[in-house]
């Protein structure tokens, strides 16, 4: 069976009727303000899905259904068309039971307009009660819903040490407070950190490349074995850290051949240098 129209001429309610009388099995899927698809076995609601601005929703069990069938049941602008089934398998739960359900939300939300909590710009619980209050264990999970976690220093800033032990004392006396253990967060590499200096320094000094540096340019030319080409390599001078440097005298033995700075060095005057090194070495 294809089924796809306009929801101006078909609500949501009578959509939900045809799938059950029908035992379609299959999506039906709403386009319109807030997208929606509410699965279908063989009659019978296993999941809905909910997609607007504000997120996703998945409703997978009897409460998450109406709640997007609650939504999905407000539109009368937009379409909708009966798909392929790509469902959760299962039993489900009947159509009547999931519109009782959207009609309890509905009496619900009546009473929150009529107190004026619909429209406020913001809620907060009042400061103090007349009588101890007795909260249902059903009722305690609007409670958590409301309070995201927090911690010791968080309540310090706003309630002060001594208010924050006197909350957290009376919410452990109460049994309704728990610690979260939080997992270690891997440090990251910190360029003010101290630790892994040594790596930051090498990494600047021997930067990450296949060119040969000069120093190596200079011993592969020195190693040629062509006489006719001449290698020059030029040096910057030092500047001398006084006006005048003392005379070196040369050491009773020779160890080896120095050259003024700027001195262009040929292929002759590096075997001479080997011619006297090897002269050392045999003496």
């Amino acid at each position: 069976m294809h089924l796809s129209g306009q929801l101006s001429d078909w609500s949501i309610n009578d959509l939900l009727q045809i799938m059950q009388v029908t035992k379609k099995t299959g999506s039906l899927d709403i386009d319109a303000e807030s997208r929606g698809r509410i699965h279908f076995r063989e009659g019978t609601v296993t999941g809905a899905e909910l997609s607007r601005g504000s997120g996703a929703f998945h409703g997978e069990d009897r409460d998450g259904i109406a709640d997007v069938v609650y939504v999905l049941s407000s539109l009368t602008e937009g379409s909708f068309a009966v798909g392929a089934a790509d469902g959760p398998d299962g039993d489900g739960w009947s159509v009547e039971d999931v519109l009782s359900d959207v009609e309890s939300l509905r009496a619900l939300e009546r009473k929150v307009i009529e107190a004026g909590l619909f429209e406020a710009g913001s809620l907060r619980l009042v400061e103090s009660i007349e009588a101890p209050v007795t909260i249902d264990p059903e009722n305690w999970a609007s409670l958590v819903a409301l309070v995201p976690p927090f911690g010791f220093h968080e309540l310090e800033e706003r309630s002060g040490r001594g208010g924050t032990v006197r909350i957290l004392h009376a919410l452990h006396r109460m049994g309704v407070a728990e610690a979260i253990e939080l997992e270690p967060v891997p440090k990251e590499k910190d360029e003010d950190d101290e630790s892994g200096w040594l790596d930051r320094l090498a990494d600047d000094i021997v930067p990450e490349s296949d060119e040969p540096t000069w120093v190596e340019e200079v011993a592969v030319a020195s190693d040629s074995d062509d006489g006719d080409d001449v290698t020059e390599v030029e040096v910057e001078p030092l500047e001398p850290a006084v006006d005048e440097l003392p005379v070196a005298r040369p050491p009773a033995d020779v160890r080896g051949v120095s050259a003024p700075a700027s001195t262009t060095l040929t292929d002759g005057v590096y075997d001479e240098i080997r011619r006297l090194r090897s002269k050392v070495a045999d003496t």
